[in-house]
């Protein structure tokens, strides 16, 4: 009767937090609450409650939300508190998982608990002048607020670079070649399922009107003058005259002639110079300054193309860095495969590998590098869900995906086992920390298996590892 009354009197107060001053309420509910460990747990839950009801953007002040968001935990000395501390620990860059890099686009179902306090992560290679788009969708509860953060990978481990302000979408312009790492976190008490989407694009329009970076016929890096050089830029076929366009908004540094590329015009940006070459004609001079969008000249063949089809020559130099691969810069949206929300109902918290030799790949794609091969039962977690394949991670932290056909999402079928005195139980399987067998002995339905060890349930509910047999 005591712990019910404690907690109709937690609801009631909460009820009424929107109409009355938060000091009010605190010290009205102590009166409520006799027991002081309870009057904190009170206090931690009004607490997140108070952060999910508020103004988000009055939280967080146009600053990197996710700091802000722990600097208040903090303050109001919450941080010891197990929840809040696994919530933290469980959004630091996770060093010791293992995260293979994968190919985006990329679009993954994926389902947090909110009892876990759980956070995920990508990771993925990008090219200077890519444009990135992320985007958190959520199924079940549209209300709660997600961090979007990513990470710039170094040899020292993780940098942050971008972080999204409206908790849904995140878009970026890449800068330099490397990997990022993007994570996604609920806040506290709060998940559910939600479709992760990371699209990729050019950051630039395309130099010809109503033509496309699939109408590219002669790419960066291919073999020039009988291959004593290679390409710095990308070719353009079009009809002669047909005009080419500015990329972007700027100032024309040059317009004239060289005995490669003819006709040229270069145009500044600041942080990139654009090259455009074999010009028919030249409508800009140097100096001038133009818009996004403005004719800057038309498509010839001069300089060392004259014996050649008209079409531009397009390049991407950067300031102090060299010629860089327009492809990226020019790339059309390339969108991630649509998720099917039904496919919810396959997603679970453990399965086995069905296969006697079960690939772990990437990216989930036949295509994609295989990371390990796995025997048959061996155990790992479910993280996500993207078209038939399935983001596992093993019980080394090893993270991949797999596909549906090798793997046992179903009830395990693996049996029971007598666990007796006489066994080593352990915590993990990597034996880490050893426990008394005695408190286990007993049936237990075996789960899986993992580099020689066996992890099993009691029928108490306790989940232990043993030495395979």
């Amino acid at each position: 009767m005591k712990v019910k009354k404690h907690f109709n009197s937690l609801f009631i107060i909460i009820k009424s937090i929107t109409s009355w001053n938060l000091s009010s309420n605190l010290l009205l509910t102590f009166c409520y609450f006799e027991d002081v460990r309870i009057f904190k747990i009170f206090c931690f839950t009004l607490f997140i409650f108070s952060l999910s009801s508020c103004h988000t953007e009055k939280l967080f002040n146009n600053q990197n939300p996710y700091e802000s968001y722990v600097k208040a935990l903090d303050k109001a000395g919450l941080q010891d508190y197990s929840l809040a501390k696994t919530w933290i620990k469980n959004g630091k860059v996770p060093i010791d998982f293992k995260l293979s890099t994968q190919e985006i686009p990329h679009s993954e179902m994926t389902y947090f608990d909110p009892g876990k306090a759980e956070a995920l992560f990508w990771q993925y290679k990008v090219e200077e002048g890519s444009q990135v788009n992320i985007n958190a969708q959520m199924l079940s509860d549209t209300t709660s607020i997600y961090f979007l953060d990513v990470f710039r990978k170094t040899s020292n481990g993780y940098t942050q670079i971008y972080f999204s302000n409206d908790h849904r979408s995140l878009a970026y312009t890449v800068k330099e070649d490397g990997e990022h790492l993007l994570r996604v976190q609920p806040e506290l008490l709060e998940g559910g399922m939600v479709v992760v989407n990371i699209d990729v694009s050019g950051s630039i329009t395309f130099p010809i009107s109503e033509m496309h970076s699939g109408q590219i016929a002669s790419f960066w890096g291919d073999a020039r003058a009988g291959g004593s050089r290679r390409h710095e830029g990308v070719d353009v076929f079009a009809k002669r005259g047909t005009p080419v366009l500015a990329v972007a908004r700027g100032r024309v540094s040059k317009a004239g002639q060289n005995r490669l590329g003819g006709n040229v015009v270069w145009l500044n940006t600041g942080r990139y110079n654009y090259y455009y070459a074999h010009l028919d004609s030249q409508f800009v001079q140097a100096g001038q300054r133009v818009k996004l969008g403005d004719t800057l000249g038309t498509v010839g063949n001069t300089g060392n193309a004259r014996t050649t089809s008209p079409h531009l020559h397009f390049g991407v130099y950067s300031r102090g860095r060299g010629a860089k691969n327009p492809l990226p810069f020019l790339q059309s949206l390339e969108k991630s495969i649509p998720i099917v929300a039904s496919d919810s109902v396959l997603l679970k918290e453990q399965g086995v590998f069905l296969a006697k030799s079960g690939n772990l790949r990437a990216s989930p794609n036949l295509s994609s590098k295989v990371i390990s091969s796995y025997p048959n039962e061996t155990l790992f977690d479910v993280l996500g869900k993207s078209g038939d394949w399935f983001r596992i991670k093993l019980p080394d932290h090893t993270i991949g995906y797999g596909h549906k056909s090798i793997l046992n999402l179903s009830e395990n079928n693996l049996g029971e086992i007598e666990v007796k005195s006489s066994d080593l139980v352990f915590d993990s399987w990597n034996r880490s920390v050893s426990l008394p067998s005695t408190y286990f002995v007993g049936n237990a339905e075996v789960l899986g298996y993992f580099n020689n060890m066996l992890h099993v349930r009691l029928k108490t509910g306790p989940e232990i590892w043993l030495l395979a047999r």
